[in-house]
């Protein structure tokens, strides 16, 4: 014999919308796992998943997997910024990106500038700099691309 739960279920929206609740409902103390909802976290989650699905799609696109192609791009970072994705300053960030080249191909979807941005989503960009190819890691620039 099988058993069923039915489960009450709260919107997501009415948790995170403020001014959506029900007129009367207190839903303090409601949460979302492992603590209070967090619209920006939440927010920043679903672009970073989105930035990992698009680089699981370029990677297949070259014939690689994700997890090759972060490995090519660590070692443009090495060669750029000797592996410090979080590099911002005035001019270059990330993985040895122009801020203004990280602005006019895309990156403000992800982060103000490239070092804000996770791996993945510099990856992406990257990519799209590049028109799909991945820099030569081995005869490194360090005046940045």
């Amino acid at each position: 014999m099988r058993r069923f739960v039915l489960a009450l279920l709260v919107p997501l929206s009415t948790v995170i919308t403020p001014g959506a609740t029900p007129a009367g409902a207190d839903l303090r103390g409601i949460t979302a796992h492992h603590g209070p909802v967090n619209r920006a976290a939440l927010m920043a989650h679903d672009v970073s998943a989105k930035a990992t699905a698009t680089l699981t799609n370029l990677a297949a696109s070259i014939h690689m997997s994700a997890d090759e192609l972060r490995a090519s791009w660590s070692r443009v970072a090495w060669c750029e910024v000797h592996g410090n994705w979080q590099m911002e300053g005035p001019t270059y960030s990330g993985i040895g990106f122009l801020n203004s080249t990280w602005n006019g191909y895309g990156g403000l979807a992800y982060a103000p500038t490239a070092g804000a941005a996770t791996e993945d989503e510099q990856i992406v960009i990257g990519m799209n700099v590049t028109g799909g190819y991945i820099p030569d890691q081995y005869g490194c620039n360090p005046n940045g691309w």
